[in-house]
């Protein structure tokens, strides 16, 4: 089901030109009974809608967290940004292959955005958010930013792991830094 309401514009959008279709084919062939398809295929389109809007999927809970987190940066807001990691949060250089360094880590990296690495202007690219279980999603980010360390803006690209905790709050526990400068980032960069 988490499938089927992640999907759901891609899929309103086959129903409806199944409906268009049958709708085509079943006048011209004076068949009530393929034009019949047309509303009913309609009807789907907007139950999967009301659906897809009522229900909050775990990936609206990641891009909401990894959201907050990126306001929180540009900030340099550091309660707020420690607030978006779970206790266990590792951050990992190019992808989750390997070890990744630790939460205490992170905690002191975010302390650069206070001087060094304060952000001073930031684009958000893309983001888009997908649904792994019904308590873990997966963020991809791209963005432009401009630091203070910085000779100018610079395109970066991460994956955020963010996961529901047992208190109910969805909380990234895993941060690969894919890119910076479409190099594969390291640590001495905080």
């Amino acid at each position: 089901m988490l499938f089927v309401l992640e999907n759901a514009p891609l899929l309103g959008g086959c129903l409806l030109a199944l409906a268009v279709i049958a709708w085509v084919v079943g006048a011209r062939r004076g068949s009530l009974a393929v034009v019949a398809v047309a509303p009913a295929c309609v009807v789907v389109v907007l139950a999967l809608a009301i659906a897809a809007w009522l229900v909050e999927l775990p990936s609206d809970h990641a891009l909401r967290t990894v959201r907050a987190l990126v306001a929180a940066a540009e900030q340099a807001n550091i309660p707020a940004l420690r607030s978006t990691l779970a206790n266990d949060a590792t951050i990992h250089m190019g992808s989750f292959d390997g070890h990744g360094s630790d939460r205490a880590r992170i905690d002191r990296a975010f302390e650069s955005f206070r001087g060094r690495h304060k952000i001073e202007d930031n684009s958000v690219w893309s983001i888009e958010g997908r649904t792994l279980a019904s308590d873990r999603a997966m963020v991809d980010l791209t963005c432009r930013t401009r630091t203070a360390s910085s000779l100018g803006t610079v395109p970066t690209q991460w994956t955020f792991e963010v996961v529901r905790d047992p208190d109910g709050n969805w909380r990234i526990a895993r941060i690969a830094w894919r890119a910076v400068a479409g190099q594969t980032p390291s640590l001495s960069l905080f």
